[in-house]
């Protein structure tokens, strides 16, 4: 694939692979000297294995490193290259740095500089908490709510203090069953936990694990987090479980909770007996996309299309109301 940016600074391929520079790829599987994870969520460590074997190193914030270990992937000492925010490293002519992103521990956007010019991605991310990278000839940028259709009429605190209330309101009664993806389900915790809610979390050992890292992350100091090994909980908990075994899982006695950025009803919204939504997501709303461009001002965007929806409508909004050209890709 031929990158589409001028002087081929970045693209973005059939697989989600964001092309930077001539070296580096990120989120996916490109033959390139150096893979780049920008945090530890399934779509963006794709086809980490092949790079692990066809990159001379890969690079991810420290604690993103050390979150792949934990869900076990095995990444050479000598292919290891922990970078933290904004310390550029140089490799065969190009500077690569990654940039503080507000998404889920350890979490990173990444800035290349070539001799053609400077390329940027954001990885996922939200605001506040991101800081808008400026100066770029290319900004490839996320786009998971590419349109005002997906937009949620509450804040993340409202969301996180209707979590909490929810909780606090069901715990009583026996388990809390709170059912999200790696990372936003550490963030959860530790919202939780700053919200008063004092009760005894439980999860299976790698997400206690992550725990522990996301916890240095944030420095803030969950508790006690007890290990989940299966079967019914009788004691009053909040056990915190990957989204893929709420199947298994809903017939559990207790209340059941699922974190969505998918749910737009409403901040909460029953779904069944003791089943509920709740909107809470780690990624920006269209609003924050636009803002995001809106600040950094690169001269040319690409709208993540693969990882998107509606990365279409993102690159003509940004192209009338802000004069930029831009386009989704792939």
């Amino acid at each position: 694939m031929a990158l589409g940016s001028p002087e081929g600074l970045a693209g973005v391929t059939d697989n989600g692979a964001v092309l930077l520079g001539s070296n580096f790829v990120a989120d996916s599987f490109w033959r390139r000297l150096v893979r780049i994870v920008t945090h530890a969520h399934a779509d963006h460590y794709k086809g980490l294995p092949s790079s692990i074997r066809e990159s001379i190193a890969v690079i991810a914030t420290p604690t993103t490193l050390e979150l792949l270990r934990i869900l076990g992937f095995q990444i050479p000492r000598d292919k290891s290259l922990p970078l933290e925010y904004d310390r550029g490293i140089a490799i065969e002519e190009e500077v690569v740095t990654l940039r503080r992103s507000r998404h889920i521990a350890g979490s990173a956007q990444v800035e290349v500089e070539t001799s053609n010019g400077r390329a940027g991605y954001t990885g996922d991310f939200k605001l506040p908490g991101t800081p808008p990278m400026t100066d770029l000839d290319v900004l490839v940028i996320d786009a998971t709510y590419g349109s005002p259709r997906f937009e949620r009429r509450w804040s993340d605190s409202e969301a996180l203090d209707a979590l909490a209330l929810l909780v606090e309101k069901h715990v009583k009664n026996g388990p809390v069953w709170v059912y999200g993806y790696h990372g936003k389900l550490q963030e959860v915790m530790v919202e939780l936990r700053r919200r008063g809610v004092k009760h005894r979390f439980l999860a299976d050992y790698k997400t206690v694990r992550m725990v522990e890292a996301a916890s240095r992350y944030y420095n803030y100091d969950v508790g006690d987090v007890g290990v989940y090994k299966g079967g019914q909980v009788d004691e009053p908990s909040v056990v915190f479980t990957h989204v893929s075994k709420i199947n298994s899982k809903s017939r559990m006695k207790g209340a059941h909770i699922v974190l969505t950025g998918w749910e737009l009803k409403d901040v909460v919204v029953r779904v069944g007996e003791n089943r509920y939504n709740v909107s809470f997501s780690d990624h920006a709303t269209f609003r924050e996309v636009v803002a995001y461009v809106s600040e950094a001002r690169p001269k040319e965007v690409i709208v993540d299309a693969y990882r998107g929806r509606d990365a279409w409508f993102t690159a003509k909004y940004i192209e009338k109301l802000l004069g930029i050209k831009a386009r989704a890709e792939p």
